[in-house]
């Protein structure tokens, strides 16, 4: 990639995710916590584990990992996550750190857990060697990536009413976005010197009582707080009309697909 497309992206994502660090815990991270069991589940996570969380945002991941060990470090690239992450969850050690220098030894830890992250990473090759690097041998790597753009209801409600009134193309989205087949990821993940690569399919819902998270979470991502009141407004109504279909009695429910991967280092 060349150095400014790559600056681009990178810039691109920090002061995305940065801008959404002190909502996060509240709005995304209660859709992407539902990905997390699995992925757990998968490394064959214990309480003598030693476990990376990559991207950890402001912490949450990490928490629920630490409730399966002790021994986990979660690191983001954006400072105000992890100052959040510190905040919420002080008993838990978290780093400033970039993906693709990540700050452990070589064969230093027994899983690598990205959940929603890869699609960010301007690099992504760089990010699955420096995976392979801090693993230990016969260590895993599982991580989540969104499904099809078309299987995101929640996300599909708010893109239809944004696009009634601008261009979707001035909403952020990582090189991998909506990317789902299997050749990528394994290529990525052979590439390093990652063995035994499998991808799955997994269905979830994201449900909630008040459409609060979803609104909050689309606007802090999206940046739509600078936009002029009268055209948040248009689209704040649309994207709530849009989704009354997926009310059920009082309480929304969203379908949602992810892509799981796992890999280990032989």
């Amino acid at each position: 990639m060349e150095k400014s497309n790559y600056n681009v992206i990178r810039n691109y994502e920090l002061e995305t995710w940065t801008r959404c660090s002190s909502s996060y815990n509240d709005t995304w991270a209660t859709l992407t916590n539902e990905t997390l069991p699995l992925l757990i589940s998968k490394a064959n996570i214990n309480s003598k584990t030693s476990v990376l969380d990559i991207g950890c945002g402001a912490g949450n991941s990490t928490n629920l990992i630490s409730q399966n060990t002790a021994d986990v470090i979660g690191i983001d690239f954006s400072e105000r996550m992890i100052d959040k992450a510190r905040e919420v969850y002080p008993n838990i050690t978290f780093k400033s750190s970039d993906a693709e220098d990540i700050p452990l030894e070589d064969n230093s830890v027994d899983v690598v857990i990205a959940n929603f992250v890869i699609h960010h990473f301007a690099e992504p090759n760089k990010v699955f060697k420096e995976i392979n690097r801090v693993l230990k041998s016969n260590g895993k790597f599982a991580f989540a990536v969104w499904g099809a753009n078309e299987e995101q209801s929640s996300l599909g409600a708010f893109f239809q009413a944004f696009a009634n009134h601008h261009e979707l193309t001035e909403l952020p989205h990582g090189p991998l976005f909506g990317v789902t087949d299997f050749e990528t990821y394994n290529t990525l993940a052979s590439n390093a010197g990652l063995k035994n690569f499998t991808l799955e399919k997994l269905n979830t819902d994201w449900k909630m009582n008040s459409l609060d998270p979803l609104i909050n979470g689309c606007w802090d991502w999206g940046n739509l707080h600078l936009f002029p009141k009268d055209k948040q407004d248009s689209i704040k109504n649309d994207f709530i009309e849009n989704c009354e279909s997926f009310k059920k009695e009082d309480q929304y429910l969203f379908p949602h697909s992810a892509i799981i991967g796992y890999a280990e280092k032989t």
